[in-house]
């Protein structure tokens, strides 16, 4: 069986679960303190959450007291889900560009939102709402991405989730639609620039990559300043929107780390997911980033009979050998 054949059996049973039609919780004598529990149980489970549950303690009497709120109302569990700027990085910063179109990452994203909430279902009969907040100020203002792509990425992404028939529980909260860039910058102003970094290798990298371009250590120390600015913007902004649980792809203090993709432990926004061969042969996703995109030969497939129109194609990434791996991360041609 060809790769491309794997490839898209992967997307027709991905979208056929996405789509799948949620259940009616049974009627039980469950307490409200025994629902929360459970439902904070699933999150966290490894299917959704790879916090060990040792990690995961921290977060629960937070989030079992704003689920207990919403049993109490009888209203559905929120969750708000920070999906990056509106756009991904580079795989090869100054060689491709940032992408601005849906692929893998955000199909995925869809489809674990889905099972959690049908999975939630079975439990709870108000089920869950998500809401995903992009970011797009935050990029304009610390890589100078303009807002027309980003925001055409959030029509897109409403686009999907009509096609995968999500419209009753998932939402976007977009920072150009939500908050003026007055009152973004105003806030911004109100922050003292501290000392420029000296910048590590990596961080210049990291910089870059979000650019698509390569940059000057001077540069990247810059706006490294500028992140450290416009994070507490933003997130004074979103925090005062969100009204339950906010989840983020890598934990922080204040939020959940909810996997992005099966298996997955990383924010998407840095590359491309794209999907790969295990070791017994299954396909699994995994992300490419500049980082890893030289270990990886990768393919471009579309399938307009399968995939939804926003969805243009998706990636499958054969591993090279070492000794290709290598002459690609030294600069030569495969």
């Amino acid at each position: 069986m060809e790769a491309a054949d794997h490839v898209r059996t992967y997307l027709v049973e991905t979208l056929a679960e996405l789509r799948a039609p949620s259940a009616a919780a049974p009627a039980t004598a469950t307490s409200a303190d025994e629902l929360a529990d459970q439902i904070f149980t699933l999150v966290t489970s490894r299917e959704f959450c790879y916090l060990s549950r040792t990690k995961t303690a921290p977060y629960r009497e937070r989030t079992v007291q704003l689920m207990r709120r919403r049993i109490g109302l009888g209203e559905p569990f929120r969750f708000f889900y920070d999906i990056g700027p509106g756009y991904h990085a580079s795989l090869r910063p100054g060689e491709e560009p940032l992408r601005f179109h849906l692929g893998l990452s955000e199909l995925l994203i869809l489809a674990q939102i889905a099972k959690l909430c049908r999975s939630i279902s079975l439990l709870y009969e108000h089920g869950a709402r998500f809401w995903l907040v992009v970011d797009n100020i935050c990029g304009l203002r610390t890589n100078d991405i303009p807002l027309e792509p980003t925001e055409q990425y959030c029509e897109d992404l409403r686009a999907l989730i009509r096609d995968v028939t999500l419209e009753d529980r998932v939402e976007l909260i977009v920072e150009s639609e939500t908050f003026s860039l007055d009152e973004y910058d105003r806030l911004l102003s109100g922050l003292p620039v501290g000392p420029l970094p000296d910048p590590t290798p990596k961080e210049i990298a990291n910089v870059a990559r979000f650019l698509g371009r390569e940059c000057t250590a001077a540069e990247a120390a810059e706006r490294i300043e500028r992140y450290r600015r416009t994070g507490p913007v933003t997130d004074r902004l979103v925090d005062a929107l969100v009204r339950d649980v906010h989840m983020t792809q890598r934990a922080t203090g204040a939020t959940l780390g909810f996997r992005p993709f099966p298996g997955g432990d990383a924010r998407t926004q840095v590359g491309e997911v794209v999907l790969t061969r295990s070791p017994k042969g299954h396909l699994r996703p995994i992300l490419v980033t500049d980082q890893n995109v030289d270990a990886y030969e990768l393919t471009s497939f579309s399938f307009p009979d399968v995939l939804p129109p926003t969805i243009p194609s998706v990636l499958f990434a054969e591993l090279r050998s070492r000794s290709t791996a290598l002459l690609r991360s030294d600069g030569a041609s495969a």
